[in-house]
């Protein structure tokens, strides 16, 4: 369908500009034919809505012609002889109204008048045609150049939504990898605690899949798988592990990417407290600030431990999601002092959550 008949505000602003045309015309009939501009008005506006539509009918030999692609000579004809057509089109029915008017004599003479401005009128419509011609080759250009963006911006999303399914098929065996390899050292020193691993690892495994199938979920939920996982570890460092939570109540509602929180505290577990005979603390915190959410996991680690064997594929493959998922807008920053490792993520939070 044609654009602009598409929409009715786009048709009642086409058929506003043709009034300054309609004026010109009307003007015309005046100087040369000798017409009254009474005469000249109620010739020239049913004219002017006739010829504003058959104009619209150069969105078709447009499109079928597009200035790429196609000669300018075939371009040419094609559009001089559709100009010809429609301008005798405009005139055949110019002479009929004004024998109308004439006949009955509301305008005596006035087809005589307008048969001595045919040609006139014939060369007007020609320009009005080859006007319209050339604005629709730039609602084309400018048609091709928004479907342009609109496929560059579906094969963005598609890339980063392939991007975060790679990224996650990565994360759901690291989880597991790290997770037997723990229930593995405890099978020969706790039997019973490597057991009970076991069933917190189904659970945890079980609310993980459920989140991870989701863009995003809220930090109560998030909050509610992580405490799953911590299960996990208190029952392999016993003692040696100790969470402390400080959430704001206002952040819990947040919408967070799903498993942020996981590998920041894997990473806690695996770099610091590990390393530190009598064990220490995760300090685990989410702040909320005007347009922001603050999620930070501090620990306890031994700047002179050596460093772990690894990939470490948890930071790095959140780092990753971040950037696909909000780009510049989010930040993971890691930094250590004294005896205690920091890594503060930073996201956006979107206009409902302000409005909370």
């Amino acid at each position: 369908m044609h654009p602009i008949l598409a929409q009715r505000d786009r048709l009642t602003i086409y058929m506003a500009a043709w009034l300054p045309v309609a004026a010109m015309l009307a003007g015309m009939l005046v100087l040369s034919a000798g017409s009254s501009w009474a005469e000249a008005v109620v010739l020239v506006l049913p004219l002017s809505i006739v010829y504003a539509f058959l104009c619209l009918a150069a969105w078709y030999p447009c499109r079928a012609l597009p200035l790429r692609g196609t000669s300018a000579a075939k371009a040419l004809m094609t559009h001089l002889v559709t100009a010809a057509v429609s301008a005798s089109l405009w005139s055949a029915v110019a002479m009929g109204l004004a024998r109308l008017l004439d006949r009955g004599g509301l305008f005596p003479g006035v087809e005589e008048r307008i048969r001595g401005q045919l040609g006139l009128l014939i060369a007007a419509g020609v320009l009005l045609y080859l006007l319209a011609v050339a604005a629709h080759y730039l609602v084309v250009a400018f048609e091709a150049s928004s479907e342009a963006d609109r496929r560059a911006l579906g094969a963005e999303i598609e890339a980063r939504e392939a991007e975060l399914r790679a990224l996650r098929a990565q994360v759901d065996p690291h989880f597991l990898f790290n997770s037997l390899n723990s229930i593995s050292s405890l099978i020969t020193t706790d039997g019973r605690g490597a057991r009970a691993m076991c069933v917190q690892l189904g659970d945890f495994l079980r609310a993980s899949l459920g989140l991870g199938m989701r863009v995003t979920v809220t930090l109560a939920e998030e909050l509610e798988t992580l405490e799953l996982y911590l299960k996990l570890e208190q029952t392999r460092f016993g003692s040696r592990l100790e969470i402390n939570l400080e959430i704001d109540d206002t952040s819990r509602a947040c919408s967070v990417p799903p498993l942020i929180l996981q590998p920041l505290v894997e990473n806690a577990l695996k770099h610091g407290i590990s390393t530190l005979l009598e064990g220490g603390v995760v300090h685990i915190a989410a702040h909320r600030r005007p347009g922001r959410l603050s999620l930070i996991v501090e620990n306890s680690f031994d700047p002179e431990a050596p460093g772990r064997s690894g990939s470490g594929m948890g930071l790095s493959n959140l780092r990753q999601r971040l950037h696909s998922l909000y780009g510049p807008e989010a930040h993971l920053r890691v930094g250590a002092e004294a005896r205690t490792f920091r890594v503060e993520v930073g996201l956006p939070i979107g206009d409902e959550e302000k409005q909370e």
